[in-house]
């Protein structure tokens, strides 16, 4: 079973800042305000992204991944006349862009990967707009969300104030979460500049990458309380957690969202986005073909893969690698790359994140004038109503997900999908009472669990930024690679469509 300490984390005590009377017809009111918002690809902004045009004659390219990094890549090579093949190990592409439609009821599915796209993501919204696909505008929250922290259950009001019961300082006492959050992290992420530059981070920012963020927040004056609060949500999901994490990892994640200023959901599922690019390769794609040994010299690549039990050789000009280190590592590679690249290879990680998913006969959090959504101190980390950008909003069923990463996520990969899903299910249950008058069944997605990913995004830990940085996107020779660790964007659609775009140019470029 999960080790959760549960005596210690139980969530009994619910202290409300005001009594909420929202019902069904008031959620559908407040979803409406979607429809204010920009929901087709011609009303986003354009993409000043140019062509790829050829350079000299037509090369042939191998590329190993079908995700959205290799499929932008082989995209646009084949767009300007270059002769592609692409080895994709699963029986579909997409990689990490997953979403699940069993076991669910009424046409509901969710989201196992990448699920958000930004309005400052140019990328996406180039092949958003170029491929026809419909995007959904998440309006901002007018109902109330929960922290469950330290066993006490508190609802937050948009717009309320919430008097914590923590020892925070006086000053502390003084803000809430967000103000607490702009006084001790906001100087230095106004630090960044432009956290998505290719020659990112400056030399004055390699300071913050020396620490983990729980120790920045000490040298910042923040009190314990106040690290067990700042760190609830992101800080504890990227890698290993706050106390783990490169605090310059964490500043660049947290500047490149506040450039964002409407986000959206891939309408009918982010799986939708893959098989448009997809769809438009067929003819060049293998299935089923994980890749054994990559050979390469100064004159071209040799691939080695197997498909139904038998070993198959491919030869080409260029190589794209489009897989996550984690996978890369496990192939053979003859000669070696350089010991820098090999470094970058052996030592980033990728953050492990399980996703479990709890059907339920009604969106009854939303008789409670709740959105879903929970920070808390539990080993299910956060929750999400997964469920208001598919059915109407008075539809019967919905969706309830958690979202868990770092150690906790392992312990739930090593657990059976059955066994999975019950240990989650009596965490949410101390969170949401109602769930289990509620509940009909659930599914899960473990990213470590999953032979071609083996976890979810990038990662740093202290130091890592300096070191790895400047090797992880450096071709070899004739192998070039691409994928969300590759770019300046990790763990996004974006970072994967800018690495493919940028591992494209680079290969078209060469003599």
């Amino acid at each position: 079973m999960w080790n959760s300490d549960a005596s210690a984390l139980n969530c009994p005590k619910t202290i409300s800042v005001m009594a909420y009377q929202i019902n069904r017809r008031d959620f559908i009111k407040h979803t409406l305000l979607a429809t204010s918002l920009p929901s087709s690809p011609a009303a986003l902004p354009p993409a000043n992204q140019p062509k790829l045009e050829r350079k000299g004659a037509a090369k042939k390219v191998l590329v190993i991944g079908a995700g959205l990094a290799g499929l932008s890549a082989a995209y646009e090579l084949s767009q300007a006349g270059h002769e592609v093949t692409i080895l994709e190990a699963r029986t579909r592409a997409g990689g990490r862009v997953h979403t699940l439609r069993e076991p669910f009821a009424d046409g509901m599915y969710a989201e196992a990967g990448a699920m958000y796209v930004y309005d400052n993501h140019d990328w996406t919204m180039k092949y958003v707009k170029l491929f026809g696909v419909a995007l959904d505008p998440v309006a901002p929250p007018t109902l109330a969300s929960l922290v469950c922290l330290r066993g006490h259950r508190m609802v937050m009001k948009p717009g309320q104030s919430v008097v914590w019961p923590f020892a925070f300082t006086p000053d502390e006492m003084k803000l809430g979460r967000r103000e607490m959050w702009d006084k001790y992290v906001g100087p230095a992420l106004r630090e960044m500049e432009d956290a998505a530059a290719a020659d990112w981070p400056p030399t004055v920012l390699k300071k913050y990458d020396q620490i983990t963020f729980l120790e920045f927040l000490r040298r910042q004056g923040a009190s314990s309380d106040a690290l067990a609060l700042l760190r609830l949500g992101l800080a504890d999901q990227l890698g290993d957690g706050a106390d783990v994490v490169s605090a310059l990892n964490l500043f660049r994640e947290s500047a490149l969202r506040a450039r964002m200023k409407q986000y959206f959901t891939i309408r009918g599922g982010s799986d939708l986005f893959p098989r448009a690019f997809a769809s438009r390769l067929a003819d060049k794609i293998r299935y089923g073909a994980p890749v054994v040994k990559i050979e390469h010299n100064a004159q071209g690549v040799r691939v080695v893969c197997l498909q139904a039990g038998a070993h198959h050789t491919f030869t080409a000009d260029h190589l794209v690698c489009a897989l996550p280190f984690t996978c890369l590592r496990r192939i053979e590679i003859a000669p070696r790359f350089s010991p820098a690249k090999q470094q970058a290879i052996e030592e980033l990680q990728l953050t492990s994140v399980a996703r479990v998913y709890l059907q339920t006969s009604k969106r009854f959090w939303l008789d409670e004038g709740l959105t879903g959504t929970a920070l808390t101190d539990l080993p299910i980390q956060t929750t999400y109503d997964r469920s208001p950008n598919q059915l109407d909003p008075a539809g019967a069923r919905g969706i309830l997900e958690s979202y868990t990463a770092g150690q906790q996520a392992r312990r739930l990969a090593t657990m059976e999908e059955s066994e999975r899903v019950s240990a989650t299910f009596a965490q949410m249950e101390k969170v949401f009472p109602a769930l289990r008058a509620n509940y009909e069944g659930g599914a899960s997605k473990s990213w470590d669990a999953d032979e071609w990913a083996r976890g979810a995004y990038a990662w740093f830990k202290p130091g890592q930024m300096s070191s790895l940085l400047p090797h992880i996107a450096r071709p070899e020779g004739r192998v070039h690679f691409a994928g969300e660790h590759a770019s300046a964007w990790p763990g996004w659609m974006q970072g994967a469509l800018e690495a493919g775009n940028r591992v494209a140019r680079e290969i078209n470029e060469t003599p």
